[in-house]
């Protein structure tokens, strides 16, 4: 059956060749056609006013219907999606940014962590050490700057513009009431707006929505754009941080490497090529006696009791081991803090522990094992200056007899680094407990070209006192107004106790090789090697 289209076009044709059957196509006219008929035109189905004519009212209608302004509501409408879709990335900017404070804090706590449970800073060499100082410096700058970014990308904004009433824009009608920004709405009294709700024209309120999309458009470009500073910001703070985490990894790699060859030099007696005078262990002390698992697991401090011929060893995790004059645990207990030294009032027989964090002396009886009193001490004012490193504190501590002295004798503290000072303490451990500070110093010699000052002891059959300087790896001989007599060679990893015994022997504490080196006939070695001339102090 024929389309409609097709019957219209045939009855065209007819009544053009009046009223006849045209032609098949593709054959000549008819023998007996009129010569002046008109020539028959094929019809052009693609012609697109042929297509419009062909559409059917619903189709018309919505043909016409894209074409056309909208109306009041749908304005309404589409003016809030809009604005829906801003608050939204409003929110989801303020999520980038808290994500972005939530990975700088994670990587600040690292390196935070890092830097101060480790010995990072003590394995740089000195010459690099202002450069690494100077990078933590830009770091922490730039953390500075990302926080401030942060801050201005969540910081609360106004969105509330400012229109002027213009009768070219469609007047009265079509001028914004303030009816959605709160500043606006308490700008009336609740009767006031309500009537304002009342009186509101769709339009007023169509241009009040467009307006504060403007606004907040304006908050989003300033937002992404500080949001934008603070993960450039970001991307920097990572390269730094890999940057210093792999310099101090390779600093460390390569002290523990020097460090593990000493002390396999000083277990074997043997000496290393090329390593030097300094670490030549076996030229001064014969191969030390390595003693473990005697109680403590960081050994800080060692001390030998004269009068109960007892080694007290302690460590940084707040252990207190009392052993026989072999190094056998007789007793081993968990005093709490940070303690770092241990040293023996002769004329009591009481332990005097030193706790580094909290710059306190704490008197404790062996007999009893009992602590007595505590006193806290002055940092800057026993040192005469205030400490430049928060972390680098009080770490030796040794008692020297002295008649006439306060207690009988002089307490010996030695600061590890900046400044690097043995002080002096005069004060009766048989008063009260309470503060030293300035009063109480007899004593201040500083050792400027030494660092990490970790231990100090008196030897009374040579009447010195040595001090153990774990960063050179050496015993320091100071004399009796603390000038550099010698300086001594001494095994271990990380030196942080030194003792001398009854017979002689010197006592070492390894905190990094957990354990305690005994040097056999040590202080004989100590007195030869100073007589021989070797290793004479620096200039």
């Amino acid at each position: 059956m024929a389309k409609n289209g097709d019957r219209t076009n045939n009855s065209s044709l007819r009544a053009a060749n009046g009223g006849s059957e045209p032609p098949p196509a593709g054959t000549d006219s008819p023998a007996g056609a009129s010569p002046g008929a008109p020539e028959l035109v094929p019809v052009d189905k693609s012609d697109p006013l042929r297509q419009v004519r062909k559409l059917g009212k619903k189709q018309k209608k919505i043909l016409k219907d894209t074409h056309r302004p909208l109306d009041s509501w749908e304005k309404y409408r589409a003016l809030t999606d809009a604005l829906d879709e801003a608050l939204e990335l409003v929110d989801l900017g303020d999520h980038k940014a808290r994500f972005a404070l939530i990975i700088a804090g994670a990587l600040n706590v690292f390196l935070f962590a890092l830097g101060a449970s480790t010995d990072v800073f003590d394995n740089i060499p000195t010459n690099f050490r202002m450069a690494v100082v100077i990078m933590a410096g830009l770091y922490a700058v730039l953390a500075i700057y990302n926080l401030v970014q942060a801050i201005e990308s969540l910081r609360p904004r106004r969105a509330q513009p400012y229109v002027h009433y213009s009768a070219d824009t469609g007047g009265f009608e079509e001028y914004p009431l303030g009816l959605r920004f709160y500043e606006d709405v308490l700008n009336r009294d609740m009767e006031a707006y309500r009537q304002a709700w009342r009186d509101v024209r769709i339009g007023q309120l169509n241009n009040e929505v467009a307006v504060q999309l403007h606004a907040i458009s304006a908050i989003i470009r300033a937002k992404y754009a500080a949001l934008d500073r603070l993960y450039r910001g970001l991307q920097l703070m990572v390269v730094f941080a890999v940057v210093m985490l792999l310099i101090g990894t390779g600093f460390i790699f390569h002290s523990k490497g020097e460090r593990l060859r000493l002390k396999k030099n000083a277990l074997l007696g043997g000496m290393v090529p090329g390593m030097g005078a300094k670490n030549a262990q076996s030229s001064v002390f014969p191969a030390p006696q390595r003693i473990a698992d005697f109680g403590v697991k960081e050994p800080s401090g060692v001390a030998f009791h004269p009068g109960l011929g007892r080694i007290f060893a302690i460590g940084d995790e707040g252990s207190l081991a009392e052993l026989d004059a072999d190094g056998k645990r007789i007793d081993s207990r968990s005093f709490g803090g940070n303690l770092e030294d241990v040293a023996v009032h002769t004329p009591t027989g009481d332990l005097v522990l030193l706790s580094e964090l909290e710059s306190e002396l704490i008197l404790y009886d062996p007999k009893t094992r009992r602590e007595k009193k505590r006193w806290r001490m002055d940092a800057a004012a026993v040192l005469g200056q205030a400490p430049q490193e928060q972390n680098q504190g009080f770490e030796g501590l040794a008692f020297r007899p002295e008649r006439g002295r306060p207690g009988g004798g002089v307490f010996y503290l030695a600061h590890q680094r900046t400044p690097a000072v043995i002080v002096g303490l005069s004060f009766d451990p048989a008063g009260a407990g309470g503060n030293l500070g300035a009063s109480a110093v007899v004593s201040r010699w500083q050792l400027t070209d030494y660092e990490d000052l970790t231990a100090v002891t008196y030897a009374a059959a040579i009447d010195r006192v040595l001090v153990l300087t774990d960063k050179s790896d050496l015993i320091l001989v100071l004399a009796k107004d603390g000038s550099v007599e010698a300086e001594v060679p001494v095994p271990g990893v990380q030196q942080e106790g030194l003792a001398v015994d009854a017979k002689g022997d010197i006592w070492v504490a390894d905190d990094k090789d957990k354990s305690l080196l005994r040097l056999p006939g040590g202080l004989r070695a100590l007195e030869d090697h100073m007589k021989g001339g070797g290793a004479s102090p620096r200039a």
